[in-house]
Order: C-alpha cells, then sequence, then structure tokens
C-alpha cells in the first residue's frame, strides 16, 4: 500500500496527474505568462480613472536635470527627471487613479523600481510648480501632468502599475518632448532656482 495519506495536498494533485493516463486530445498543460509589451514612448493607452471612467494615457516628454548650484535640492541618485504624461477623459470627469487604488508610475533602471517619491524625487524643482496627478481630467480639455523621479542614470523603462497588470514605455536617454509640454518644467526650474 503506497502512502499517500502523508503527502499534503498539492503532492496529491502531482502524484495524480503523473499517474493519470495521458490523452491524445489532451492540450498541453503548461501555459508560458508573456511579459508586458514594451512600448514606444508616446503610444497611448485606455485605463481606468480613480473612479472607474476610461482615460486615455501617453507620456509625450521627459526632461533630465542636475541643479549646478549645491544650495539647491540635490537628487539623491544622479538625475532629477521629470515625465510628461497627456491624460485624455473619454466618458466624464475624471483622475489617474493612485497608490491608494494600487497603480502608480515606475521606473525600472537595472533591475531596480524607482516610483515617484523614491530618494528626493518630491524636491525636484517642478514639483508644485506643474500639474501632478491629483488635476481633475475634464471630457475634451486633455492635460498634461508631470511625474518626477529621482534616477541614477538616463533611460530606463516608464512603467504603469495596476492590479490587472503592467504596461510598459521605453524612455528616451535623452531631453524630448515638443517645447509646449517641456516649457512648464524650464519654468517651474527657473522660478525655484532663480534662473
Amino acid at each position: 500500500m503506497r502512502r499517500l495519506a502523508a503527502l499534503p495536498a498539492a503532492g496529491l494533485l502531482a502524484v495524480a496527474a503523473l499517474t493519470a493516463p495521458a490523452s491524445a486530445n489532451a492540450a498541453p498543460t503548461t501555459s508560458v505568462v508573456a511579459a508586458p509589451k514594451l512600448l514606444k514612448f508616446g503610444q497611448s493607452i485606455r485605463i481606468a480613472g480613480e473612479k472607474g471612467r476610461p482615460l486615455r494615457i501617453s507620456p509625450v516628454g521627459v526632461y533630465y536635470h542636475r541643479p549646478s548650484d549645491p544650495k539647491f535640492a540635490q537628487p539623491r541618485e544622479k538625475w532629477f527627471v521629470a515625465i510628461a504624461v497627456k491624460v485624455t477623459a473619454l466618458s466624464k470627469s475624471e483622475r489617474i487613479p493612485g497608490v491608494v487604488e494600487g497603480s502608480g508610475w515606475r521606473v525600472r533602471i537595472g533591475g531596480r523600481a524607482y516610483t515617484d517619491t523614491s530618494g528626493n524625487a518630491t524636491s525636484s524643482p517642478w514639483v508644485g510648480r506643474t500639474d501632478g496627478p491629483w488635476i481633475t481630467i475634464h471630457p475634451g480639455s486633455p492635460e498634461v501632468l508631470y511625474y518626477s523621479f529621482d534616477l541614477p542614470k538616463t533611460g530606463g523603462t516608464l512603467e504603469w502599475s495596476t492590479p490587472k497588470g503592467v504596461t510598459r514605455w521605453k524612455i528616451p536617454t535623452s531631453k524630448y518632448g515638443n517645447a509646449a509640454v517641456i516649457k512648464p518644467v524650464l519654468d517651474a526650474i527657473a522660478d525655484y532656482e532663480g534662473n
């Protein structure tokens, strides 16, 4: 008599699977989980907002900054990075969901993830001087929101993470975006640093 009773439930299932006769028509039992597709910077996706209403988001700009004067807040890593995200409300007014709702932005570089609160990201000169996630987006009036990161180098992978999965974009390694997108960041730096 075999001692199956001493095995945990998972072990019993494994034994049953090994001893069950194979069917010629059975579907393969192995499943491969595909990695999230890497999108081009600027490609848009549709997400659920804070109240579940649809939004379209796309990263449209990136700006790297390192203050030259040590009297100003410095990045803990190497660069303060502003990432501009265009947000469009597709039905009713809505906001970008946040950490409380289980969603958020992060940048992945070399196996490490950096959030918009990592390092000294909240001390970037544009924080509080440019529109951020607290802005309500109204239909017919897209907004550009700015997220701040403190990163060890330029580039990396921008990730939008939700309880349902992750979307990824390759971040340009140098300044990217049209003048209208970058100008609020430059104005905020000038206001903060007195340039």
